[in-house]
Formats: structure tokens, C-alpha cells, sequence
């Protein structure tokens, strides 16, 4: 049902108490009138961007008319008595392509919809006097919503009971606290950052700004992916040179057919169309893209079955290229789980009345995270006394407060940050508990009452209540893995560093020892420090963000997990930003993966999934921009052969004729490397890592089919011996692609296909060994079924017209070009292994 406009219609407001809410009846008549806050929400791609993706990319697009040409080409030749869909080969997988990436996208889209649902946190609302849990898209207009520390405003409300701190830094960039009693307004986007409040529900739908901040949560500007920006300027590049060559080609010889004879007959356009088509799909690395897609969508998927979110496809890049990971102590190194282990009374006030303080606090502030939890269990005999003013507990204080009616405060927190005498004693003394890991938490006592956010008078020290956290069964293997593949973890968390240093230790971080507290300290110092130490103590939202920028400008690639509002900061700074799914929306709309099962302890995993599929890709991407690369350089070649012979000769391969090393020595071989574990840290440099691969394999292929040509014109000039049978190279171009020259550069490409594969797969382990040897099996069991059939077979070659002597010659060709490179790269290794352990001491 639409959502209406309160501005549009005239509306009779509801001022239920907050302790009533809605009646039932009130409820089904604001449904009724459609004044509901349902909002427009799209999860991942639209179904345009997939279908735009999938099927209509520029490089499809440039296939489908080239198979328009083709078939046109195909059903009004009459003289060859071709079949309309000869040479079509390429369109049927490009066909299978388009599908696969269709049903990866669909699937992905499927599964962030239904995470959708399940992340998507109910609203807490008071309806006929109880409290219920809706989804925030069933709250009415004057619903009374129950809102808690951590939580996201669902809609614009007024403050009806309550005293809280809001955080509204999505509206107005400022991260600092602003107070709210009750009659003030709630922005829907804000979050609370301390205490409870009942609020009636002023706008609803697109009248509110639920819709516009979440987006603008989500949409803010991501670190660029290394691999799609590679891939934009290859393809940009590729797309003008396939459409410069198909251009000048048809011209060329065009132009020169007119100037000979005048005219340019419909038959020779159309044996003019195959060669262009060939060329031009040579040159095209459509697998490559679809590949790219397909590995990240497949990898989005496999995260998902681990328990992981990710917002993006390429977020799993940035994911598998941190070298630094950021961890809180709770939640990750600790469960979270905290328990008071004892209470050291430094008063002459008695345990009871100790019990009956910390019991007031609790429940005056309303503090239900673990801490509360904790302090609520122990102390919950101690009578509760009314307090009169409340100061709630927030990052920039590590306090809470209550002031009573006989003018008296009491404070618990971080000792370091309360105004007391002797404060170098006492934290001296509260060593003997943080020098074992225990957590410390100080009750003071002041003779004023709370005026402003902060408590500015002295106070007294009546109590140290000690709490243990319990670290986590796996932390120690969890964090090994990290340490065993090369990340850096950094330890950022609000408390004491001692006791985190040491809970770091047990955990078995490496350089837990190097500990310090920020308390203090300017963003400047906390910058210059960022990379001396492991563990970093009493961290504010604003530093933990400092350190954050300090480690990237370092060269570092940075990923930050966080649960919490204090982390959005951080969160939106670093290249890769995790959450889990128990902390604040807010927190869950600006990370790029969200960890669903709460478990840092995944983290390997999804690490681990990230680098198999850059680390793969960047493996197979040289396959195919192989084949690009030398039907480029072919394509140069045979422009210029045009040029001098007056448009003779033309590129010499159709659509069909590389149809065995696209399908066995790319796709197919390229599709099963894909799936290979592999958790090996990422090179750096995407795009000239493949280029560096591609190039000399590339070389040998061109080298093969040049020396099949340069036999032929050698043969012709009488200069080679012509024994070794008829090449049968027609320069007019009537019989190019059907045999001679052209049938052994596809039988040498074809060999060679197989080595490249080979070379791209070293080391070779048993799976990397079964992908080679059955793209060699299956390549070479398609030879002889082509050779057996002779003139009909799917690679366009009539192997009636071959002789010994010619596959003999290819043979010949194949080896000596293999030894040669395997030489050349044995002598580059020898003589450039000084330099390159030179670069990589550099790069470490």
C-alpha cells in the first residue's frame, strides 16, 4: 500500500501515553489510510544493472552484431553453400556465458534479499500496553517507539519520556553528542548513543529520513577496486582497437577493389565478412570480464554459506588485499561474556551499600550492554535508591553517573578519566589487576551534583570492582592464521591497554607487548604512532579514525571491524570494513561484509575466499589476453600484408579456427583454476601481472603462425624446399581458413595452447596437473575426430588437403618454439634474480 503525504491530506493526530500507545483498532486505521512507513528498499543489483551487465556490455553487444553479420553473411552466400549458422560457434558461448552470469547475479541478488530480511532489526513498539517487535516498515503514524542506546531512529519522532544522547553526524557530519529530553525531535537516520526513550512517531514513509540516510550510508564513496579499474582501461582500450582494425580492414580492401575494377560485388562482401568477424572476436577477451564476474558473484555466495554478507562484488577484493587487520577486544579476542571477579572496597562505606550504589547506577542509566549485564547479575541484592540527575555512559567521557537528591554523585568507569587526587597512585595500584588481563572499572564518589555532560568536580575513589573477560576457544588459532599470512593485527579498543595488551597476549598476537594509551592524545600524536605499536588503549571514535588514515598513508591496506557506532568513523575510512550482525545498523549500512553469525572467528575463511578468487584470476586473466594480444599483433601484421598486396590478403582466421584453444586452452581450463583454494597473499598490480604473463605466450603463438606463413611465401619465391608438401595459401584469399598456412597455424596454436596453459598453471600441484592434462586430452581428441571428418569439423580446417609432411612441420614447429621459450625464461631467471630480490626487499 502507498504512503501518504501528512502535508497533502488532513489528518486527525493520535496523543496516545506512551505507557498505552495504539489501540488495535487505532493501528488497522492508519493501515487503512496507507500512513504506514513503508520505503522504497533494493538489495545489490537492480534487475536492469544485471540484465545491462550480463547481456548488454559492450563487448555483447559487439558479439551480437557480429553474429548478425554473420549469419547474414551465411544465408546469402550462395556460391559456398554455407549453413546459416557456420561459424557461429562463438555466439553459442557466448550464449552459455550470458546464462551463467545471469544465474550468478540472480542467485546473488536472491541471497542479499534474504539477508535483506533476516539483518533488517524490528522496532520496539507499545501498542494496547504491551511492548511488541515489528519491522520498522509496519510502524503507523503516532506509534510509540521504545528506542535503546545503539539503535537507528526508524522515523522522525518527538521525545515523550526519557533522557538520551543522539549521535546525528549522518546529517550533519559532526560526530559529536547532542543531548535530548523529552519534546525535542528524533531524526530518523540518527542513533542513540546512550539511554532509552519513548518517542511518538511524527512522519512516516518519504515525509521522514530513514530512506534518504540509509542510502546515503551505504552509498558513500568506497575505496576503488584495483581489479574493475584494470579492467574499465583495458576494455576501453580493446574496444577502440577491435572497432579501429574491423574499420580499416573492410576499407582497405574495399577501397582497393573499387580503385581496381570499379566495383565491389555482394559475394566478395560477404567472404569478406568471416575474416573481419574472426578477427575481431579474436581480439574480444569476453571470457575475461565474464570470468572476473563470475568469480567474485561465486565467491559472494561461498561467504554466504561461511555466514558472511557482502554488500559489493568487490568488496572480496579489498577483503583479500589487507595486510592490516583492525580488531576491537570484545567480540572478537573475547566473547563478550564478562563476569565480576572481585570487588576492592577503598572505602570505610560497607559492601552493602557498595552493592546498593553500582545497583542504582545500573538501573538509573539503563546500560544493557555486556558491562550492565555483568554489573546488574552481582550487584542485583543491592537496594536501589531514586536518582535525580543522570549522566549516561559516551566514548568521550568512559563514564556514567548519578546524582541523587541529597546532592551526592557517584560515577563508575575508566579511572583515567575522572578528576581525582592522586590519580598516578591509583592507577598504579589498579595495575595489580590490569597486569593480568582483568578489566577495571573505578566507582567514585563527588560532593555536587551533574550540571553538564561531563562531571568537572573532584571525586573520590570508593571502589574498584574488577571484571574478567573470557577470551575466546579459537582466538589463539584465529589470529596464528593471520600472523601465518602475512596481516598485521592491530588491537584498537576503548579500555585499559594493559588489560588489552595482556588479553592480546593470551590470544597469542604477535607484539602484544607493544602497548599504549591514547588518553590525551591529539590526533597528530596518535598518527605518528600508528605503526610503533599492536595495542592501542582508551581510544576515542575520532582516533580510532586517525589511526585508521595513518595506516593507509603508511601503504598499508587496512580493514577495520567494528560492531558499534563508536566505529562508524573508522569504519567509513578503512578499505575494508567489517561488522558483525548483532551491532548497530548504522554500523552494518557502511560496512562492506557483515559478519551474520557474529564469529571473528570466520574471518580466515573469508580472507581466505577473497584471496583464492583475486589470486586465480589474476592466474587465468593472462589466458586470455593471450589470445587478445596476438590476434592484435596477427591482425597488425595482415593490415599491413593487406596495405602492400592491395587488399589481397586479409586477416586469415574465421570465428571457428581458434575455436579449440578458446574453449579447452581458455575457457573451460580458466573456469576450473577459478575454483582452486588459494590463500597465497596478493601481488600487487593486477593489470601488469597478466600483461607481464600474456606477453610471452603471445610471442610464441605469433611466432608459430608467422613461421607457417613464412614458409609459404618461401616456398612460393622457390627459396624453401618445397617437399614438404603443398601449404595450399591462396593470396586472392579464396581458401583462407580452410587449409594450408592456415590449417598449421591452428594445429601449432592449438599444441601450444596447451603449454601455455601448462606455463600458466607452474608450479603445478595434482588439480592444476588434471586441469592441464584434460584440456590437453580434450584437445587433442578433437584433432583427430576434425581430421577423421575431414572437410566438415567445427574448426573450419579441411584436413583432407594436409600430408605427413605438414603435421610434421607443425610438430617441428611446436617443440622448438616451446624449448626456445623455456630457454629464454631460464635465462632471464639466472640473470635477473639479482634485481628482483632487490625489488622485493623493497616492496617488504
Amino acid at each position: 500500500m502507498r504512503n501518504k503525504h501528512t502535508s497533502d491530506i488532513k489528518i486527525e493526530r493520535i496523543e496516545s501515553s506512551f505507557k498505552d500507545g495504539l489501540s488495535t483498532e487505532q493501528v488497522n486505521s492508519r493501515v487503512s489510510q496507507g500512513l504506514v512507513n513503508k520505503t522504497k528498499m533494493i538489495a545489490g543489483k537492480t534487475m536492469w544493472e544485471i540484465l545491462r551487465t550480463d547481456v548488454f556490455s559492450f563487448f555483447n553487444t559487439l558479439l551480437f552484431i557480429i553474429a548478425i553479420f554473420m549469419i547474414y553473411a551465411n544465408v546469402n552466400d550462395g556460391v559456398n553453400e554455407t549453413k546459416w549458422h557456420s561459424g557461429l560457434m562463438f555466439a553459442g558461448i557466448l550464449l552459455a556465458n550470458i546464462i551463467i552470469g545471469l544465474y550468478q547475479d540472480l542467485k546473488a541478488k536472491h541471497l542479499m534479499n534474504k539477508l535483506k530480511v533476516i539483518t533488517t532489526p524490528n522496532a520496539r513498539v507499545i501498542r494496547n500496553g504491551e511492548e511488541l517487535e515489528i519491522k520498522p516498515s509496519e510502524i503507523v503514524l503516532d506509534d510509540i517507539v521504545l528506542i535503546k542506546a545503539g539503535e537507528q531512529v526508524p522515523s522522525d519522532c518527538i521525545i515523550l519520556n526519557g533522557h538520551i544522547l543522539v549521535n546525528e553526524s549522518m546529517l550533519t557530519g559532526e560526530s559529536h553528542n547532542i543531548e535530548k529530553n523529552v519534546g525535542e525531535v528524533l531524526y530518523s537516520g540518527s542513533y542513540l548513543t546512550s539511554g532509552s526513550c519513548y518517542a511518538r512517531v511524527d512522519k512516516i514513509g518519504k515525509e521522514n529520513y530513514i530512506e534518504t540516510l540509509t542510502e546515503k550510508a551505504k552509498s558513500f564513496k568506497r575505496n576503488p577496486s584495483h581489479i574493475l579499474r584494470s579492467l574499465k582501461v583495458l576494455f576501453r582500450y580493446l574496444g577502440a582497437i577491435v572497432i579501429f582494425f574491423a574499420i580499416l580492414t573492410v576499407t582497405s580492401v574495399v577501397s582497393f577493389e573499387l580503385a581496381g575494377k570499379g566495383y565491389y560485388s555482394e559475394q566478395e562482401f560477404l567472404n569478406l565478412i568471416r575474416p573481419t568477424a574472426g578477427l575481431m572476436v579474436a581480439m574480444i577477451p569476453s571470457g575475461l570480464y565474464l570470468l572476473t564476474s563470475m568469480a567474485l558473484a561465486t565467491g559472494v555466495v561461498n561467504l554466504y554459506r561461511k555466514g558472511a554478507n557482502v554488500q559489493d562484488f568487490y568488496s572480496i577484493e579489498m577483503l583479500a588485499r589487507s595486510d592490516v587487520i583492525c580488531v576491537d577486544k570484545t567480540g572478537t579476542i573475547t566473547d563478550g561474556n564478562l563476569s565480576v571477579k572481585l570487588v576492592d572496597n577503598l572505602s570505610k562505606l560497607s559492601n552493602e551499600k557498595i552493592a546498593s550504589i553500582v545497583n542504582s547506577l545500573v538501573s538509573a542509566t539503563k546500560d544493557e550492554n555486556a558491562t550492565g549485564k555483568a554489573l546488574a547479575d552481582y550487584f542485583k541484592d543491592g537496594e536501589i535508591f531514586p536518582a535525580e540527575k543522570v549522566l549516561p555512559f559516551i566514548s568521550d567521557n568512559k563514564y556514567s553517573g548519578i546524582s541523587t537528591e541529597l546532592g551526592e554523585t557517584y560515577l563508575i568507569g575508566a579511572l583515567e578519566f575522572m578528576n581525582i587526587k592522586d590519580k598516578e597512585v591509583l592507577i598504579k595500584q589498579s595495575e595489580e589487576h590490569t597486569s593480568k588481563g582483568y578489566r577495571l572499572l573505578a566507582l567514585a564518589k563527588g560532593k555536587t551534583k551533574i550540571k553538564e555532560e561531563k562531571y568537572q568536580d573532584k571525586v573520590e575513589i570508593i571502589a574498584f570492582i574488577v571484571l574478567q573477560d573470557h577470551v575466546k576457544d579459537d582466538a589463539v588459532e584465529t589470529f596464528k592464521w593471520f600472523q601465518d599470512n602475512n596481516v598485521q593485527v592491530k588491537v584498537i579498543s576503548g579500555d585499559n591497554a594493559l588489560t588489552v595488551s595482556e588479553v592480546a597476549r593470551t590470544a597469542g598476537i604477535n607484539g602484544a607487548e607493544k602497548y599504549i594509551s591514547l588518553e590525551g592524545m591529539s590526533l597528530e600524536e596518535v598518527a605518528k604512532i600508528a605503526n610503533d605499536y599492536v595495542v592501542f588503549g582508551r581510544v576515542t571514535p575520532e582516533q580510532k579514525e586517525a589511526l585508521v588514515i595513518a595506516l593507509k598513508e603508511n601503504k598499508h591496506t587496512v580493514a577495520m571491524v567494528g560492531d558499534g557506532i563508536n566505529d562508524m568513523l573508522a569504519l567509513k575510512r578503512a578499505d575494508c570494513s567489517i561488522a558483525m550482525n548483532s551491532g548497530s545498523l548504522s554500523a552494518r549500512n557502511v560496512s562492506h561484509v557483515v559478519l551474520m553469525n557474529d564469529n571473528f572467528s570466520t574471518m580466515p575463511s573469508v580472507v581466505a575466499e577473497g584471496r583464492r578468487v583475486i589470486n586465480n584470476l589474476q592466474r587465468t586473466g593472462s589466458l586470455f589476453l593471450t589470445k587478445t594480444i596476438f590476434a592484435i599483433t596477427i591482425a597488425f601484421v595482415f593490415l599491413i600484408a593487406s596495405l602492400s598486396s592491395k587488399g589481397k590478403i586479409v586477416y586469415p582466421f574465421s570465428t571457428n579456427n581458434l575455436l579449440l584453444w578458446e574453449t579447452f586452452g581458455i575457457g573451460l581450463s580458466a573456469f576450473f583454476i577459478a575454483l582452486e583454494p588459494d590463500s597465497k597473499p596478493i601481488r600487487k598490480g593486477f593489470l601488469r601481472h597478466i600483461l607481464k604473463n600474456a606477453g610471452p605466450s603471445a610471442a610464441v603463438v605469433v611466432g608459430a603462425t608467422l613461421i607457417c606463413f613464412l614458409l609459404l611465401l618461401f616456398q612460393k619465391s622457390g627459396a624453401f624446399y618445397t617437399g614438404v608438401g603443398e601449404f595450399g595459401f591462396d593470396v586472392t584469399n579464396t581458401g583462407a581458413g580452410r587449409y594450408g598456412a592456415t590449417g598449421m597455424s591452428v594445429l601449432a596454436i592449438s599444441i601450444l595452447s596447451v603449454f601455455i596453459l601448462y606455463n600458466t598453471c607452474r608450479p603445478l600441484n595434482l588439480y592444476r596437473g588434471l586441469v592441464v592434462a584434460g584440456a590437453g586430452t580434450a584437445s587433442v581428441v578433437t584433432v583427430i575426430i576434425c581430421i577423421f571428418k575431414h572437410g566438415k569439423n567445427v574448426l573450419n580446417i579441411n584436413f583432407d588437403k594436409f600430408s605427413g609432411e605438414n603435421y610434421f612441420t607443425v610438430i617441428v614447429i611446436a617443440i622448438v618454439l616451446i624449448a626456445l621459450a623455456l630457454l629464454i625464461e631460464t635465462l632471464y631467471k639466472t640473470f635477473s634474480k639479482p634485481k628482483e630480490k632487490e625489488d622485493k626487499e623493497d616492496e617488504d
